[in-house]
């Protein structure tokens, strides 16, 4: 019989747990099954074999007949620990649960190669551009959305986007976001791309990205993209969950993004993307 994996949080927190699929593929010596709220995002991994939407209440679930498939129903939560104190990544706490061992702490998710195929072409149209996000915290759309995102959120977004711009008048600059995140962004370019699915591939091609820590972080730090780009920090902290080889730039605030959007431009000028 097989382990079954349950995984908790959002999309960001579900692409950080792929840094640990070869790890755990070499420790099963089998393809992996997952319970979790994206299954959607492991559906194109060869290293799983099933990938369950998290959804049986186990109180419900009256004869056992789900979860008896499994030999074990394995649940690490590195949230719910002493990681919570800040002295360890994510990635390296979590592969401690697992008893495994990660030398990578980056993403390491696969696209979906047939999708990719199909919107290639409109890709390439978009010529040189990058991704950002200033908002998140939904992994899909809900109602009565936090505005505030736990501190995460930034709210001078279409000043550093005018910057951007003033800066690379050249440059595609797409949006990734709910609807109902935000007023409309000036200055962007609009495209055909809204899914979370499709923003993964676009991470592959975009020349950079500029985000809070959120799920696009994590999408273009994926380990095979070699992308590097500017991570806006409030209440979370990029020791615990951010990469290195990005620009991390900290706010001084401890529950709100305060930083000057001069400052995070010139920042992202300074990374001499080609």
């Amino acid at each position: 019989m097989i382990d079954l994996h349950i995984i908790e949080g959002g999309v960001g927190k579900h692409l950080q747990f792929t840094a640990l699929l070869d790890a755990l593929f070499k420790k099963e010596k089998r393809k992996l099954a997952l319970m979790s709220a994206c299954p959607e995002l492991f559906q194109n991994d060869d290293r799983v074999l099933s990938s369950h939407l998290h959804n049986i209440d186990p109180f419900r679930d009256t004869f056992h007949t789900f979860f008896n498939n499994y030999k074990n129903i394995i649940f690490n939560e590195p949230n719910k620990t002493n990681f919570l104190k800040g002295k360890s990544h994510i990635i390296k706490y979590w592969a401690d649960m697992y008893n495994v061992k990660v030398d990578n702490i980056a993403p390491n998710f696969q696209i979906n190669k047939k999708r990719e195929k199909i919107i290639q072409s409109d890709i390439l149209k978009l010529g040189k551009f990058i991704l950002v996000q200033f908002t998140g915290g939904q992994a899909i759309k809900q109602n009565m959305y936090n505005s505030n995102n736990v501190g995460r959120n930034y709210k001078h977004g279409q000043e550093v986007i005018n910057l951007i711009k003033e800066e690379i008048p050249d440059l595609n600059i797409i949006v990734f976001s709910h609807d109902n995140e935000h007023e409309p962004f000036f200055n962007t370019t609009q495209s055909i791309f809204t899914d979370k699915l499709d923003f993964m591939i676009l991470a592959k091609y975009c020349l950079s990205f500029l985000c809070i820590d959120s799920s696009l972080q994590h999408m273009c730090s994926n380990k095979d993209f070699n992308k590097k780009g500017v991570v806006l920090w409030g209440t979370t902290k990029p020791t615990m969950y951010g990469y290195e080889k990005n620009c991390n730039l900290v706010t001084e605030h401890p529950y709100a993004i305060d930083i000057e959007p001069k400052i995070i431009v010139d920042n992202f000028i300074k990374l001499d993307l080609q």
